[in-house]
């Protein structure tokens, strides 16, 4: 299930810097990255835009990054803010982590490590939101938005929580597993989490029985005319037709435990 990600903010008064680690970030698959020069115009983005994670350096003109690092900590200290500066000293570190900082990475920064600071905080930060709306859930008992389950008859209570955990769930970007014997309505669960998420694509099914490994890599990823013998016309693969929307892999157990990982 692919969910409009939230955006990363990168904040450097040094412009080639903004521009190499977006293109880094970019490369690796994280698409909504947003650029920042100017330190004064970013408390007034905050208050406007919903941000995941900031890459914050120290040292810029007008506004310093540990004044807005103390601001950011302090007005939205839900979302994890990478401290990333030229200043390879201890002191400097420990105080930016004591202030609230989510990690603190040493220019020049290996794009490895830039890459698996920011995924790790858009982890933290997607299960802070779980958290937040698990607990609103629970507060309020109630379901949202009923009309979405309602190819699932039931009058129970259990189904009515599952119901609610779907809500919170279906706004992550964390694929999703659904266990339960054949026929209980684990496709229909799938497809209400896919509505519920309001991405743009479509709901691509899919059952994996009977599917060989090879088969199960040409369904999902296709394939380019002349990669096998026969293959006489390219195909897109499942993974492509759910693109921006939701792929649900329908008995996934009975794959090989190679091609499930």
């Amino acid at each position: 299930m692919t969910q409009n990600p939230l955006t990363i903010l990168l904040v450097d008064d040094e412009r080639h810097i903004l521009i190499s680690s977006e293109s880094v970030l970019r490369f690796a698959g994280i698409r909504a990255v947003k650029s920042m020069d100017d330190s004064r115009e970013v408390l007034s983005l905050l208050g406007r835009e919903d941000v995941g994670v900031i890459v914050l350096d120290l040292f810029m003109p007008y506004i310093s990054g540990r004044e807005l690092l103390s601001a950011i900590c302090r007005d939205y200290p839900h979302i994890p803010v990478i401290v990333m500066t030229a200043a390879d000293e201890v002191d400097t570190a420990v105080e930016c982590m004591r202030v609230g900082a989510f990690d603190y990475l040493v220019k020049p920064v290996e794009n490895a490590r830039l890459i698996a600071s920011v995924k790790r905080a858009l982890e933290i930060r997607s299960l802070k939101n779980q958290v937040t709306q698990l607990r609103e859930h629970l507060l309020t008992n109630r379901i949202k938005r009923p009309e979405v389950f309602s190819s699932i008859v039931t009058g129970s209570g259990k189904m009515s929580a599952v119901f609610q955990y779907c809500e919170v769930i279906a706004e992550s970007q964390q694929p999703v597993i659904i266990i339960g014997e054949t026929g209980v309505g684990k496709e229909l669960v799938a497809r209400a989490i896919h509505d519920l998420s309001g991405v743009r694509g479509k709901f691509v099914p899919v059952n994996i029985a009977g599917l060989d490994d090879h088969m199960f890599s040409d369904t999902l990823f296709g394939h380019k005319k002349g990669a096998f013998t026969g293959a006489d016309r390219a195909r897109s693969g499942l993974i492509t037709q759910a693109s921006e929307g939701t792929l649900f892999l329908d008995e996934i157990g009975d794959l090989n435990e190679s091609s499930q990982v």
